[in-house]
């Protein structure tokens, strides 16, 4: 009994030692809104309630483990839902696991693309739900990959790179395949960053078929104080596909101005305007679309906002822009949207 409980104690005592050099960490976001739609493809205005106005309604369960030299074991995983009716989402929104060392990190799984990060950074709504980067200048192009693996260099001189392949649907074709490289440079208040990425797509309507898409993406921000100017610029061209029903071959570029304004640290505002011009006209058209943002903080994790967003289409085409992914307008509408709501990060 004795030597029994000599060897308990010693497995406690490891257990402890192996614990105190990990640790795993939940935290997420419940955004709820109240929404008004016009040009919504439902035949008129559509008032609702809403989940996600800036940021998905969602868990962030996340881990690391020191592996010592330097190494370290790392995993995510972020289960969305919609807070107002408590439906999961039924695809995590990130779920990778890694190793960070000196040498850089190396990430496989679900997990986003080179050009969400450097978009992302120069997109004053950072992939709002009524962001015009999202839902104009990626429209179907990819910002998160599943069945990736990703890795991203150490910062050297502020200069740190992203290299991303998918495997896709892993059969004997390149369906669903992926590659992008990119960096980003970060120097006091300069950034930029310039991304290139190749896909491939099967055709939805023949499976036989496969086609590809290649988009460029340049950003740049600068820092005066609070306030702070973005730029985006991008180029398409191939075939891109949403399952079951939309899918086009289009060529083109857009490119998007705008800024985001620190007040005082608790008001904030945020504007957009984008335009896309598109070569071809025909299955989606040239447009141009603007967003206001307001963000007022009551504490440190509670923030209240206004957002109000337009997209104005030339040309009467299949498949229209949205100002929400969560709800498609009609072909030849133009749509438009308004947002109260609040934000709590846990």
């Amino acid at each position: 009994m004795k030597r029994k409980a000599i060897v308990s104690g010693a497995m406690l005592l490891a257990c402890a030692g192996a614990n105190a050099q990990s640790s795993v960490s939940l935290s997420g976001f419940i955004d709820l809104n109240i929404e008004h739609l016009v040009s919504s493809g439902a035949g008129g205005p559509v008032t609702r309630i809403s989940s996600g106005g800036l940021n998905n309604s969602r868990f962030n369960l996340s881990g690391v483990e020191d592996l010592g030299g330097g190494n370290k074991a790392v995993f995510t995983i972020e289960p969305t839902f919609s807070a107002n009716n408590g439906a999961q989402a039924a695809q995590f929104r990130q779920s990778f696991v890694g190793i960070k060392s000196n040498w850089g990190d190396v990430t496989l799984g679900r997990q986003f693309t080179p050009s969400y990060w450097i978009a992302g950074y120069a997109d004053p709504s950072w992939a709002a739900d009524f962001s015009l980067v999202n839902n104009m200048e990626f429209f179907y192009a990819s910002y998160r990959e599943d069945n990736s693996i990703q890795y991203k260099t150490p910062t050297f001189y502020g200069f740190t790179g992203r290299v991303m392949y998918s495997t896709g649907l892993g059969d004997t074709t390149k369906a669903g395949r992926f590659i992008s490289t990119g960096f980003d440079y970060r120097n006091g208040p300069i950034y930029f960053g310039a991304v290139s990425e190749l896909q491939y797509t099967r055709d939805i309507f023949n499976a036989s078929q496969l086609h590809s898409s290649r988009d460029n993406y340049f950003s740049a921000a600068y820092k005066f104080g609070g306030f702070e100017p973005t730029l985006i610029y991008h180029t398409y061209n191939g075939y891109y596909a949403y399952p079951p029903y939309v899918a086009f071959s289009s060529q083109g570029w857009d490119a998007q101005i705008g800024a985001r304004w620190n007040i005082d640290g608790r008001n904030r505002l945020f504007a957009s305007v984008v335009h896309r011009h598109d070569s071809n006209n025909t299955k989606i058209t040239s447009a141009t679309g603007w967003l206001l943002g307001y963000l007022h903080g009551l504490s440190k994790r509670t923030d209240l906002y206004a957002t109000y967003a337009h997209v104005q289409n030339q040309n009467v085409v299949p498949v229209a822009y949205p100002v929400t992914f969560q709800v498609n307008p009609a072909s030849g509408q133009n749509p438009s949207g308004f947002q109260l709501g609040i934000r709590h990060a846990f």
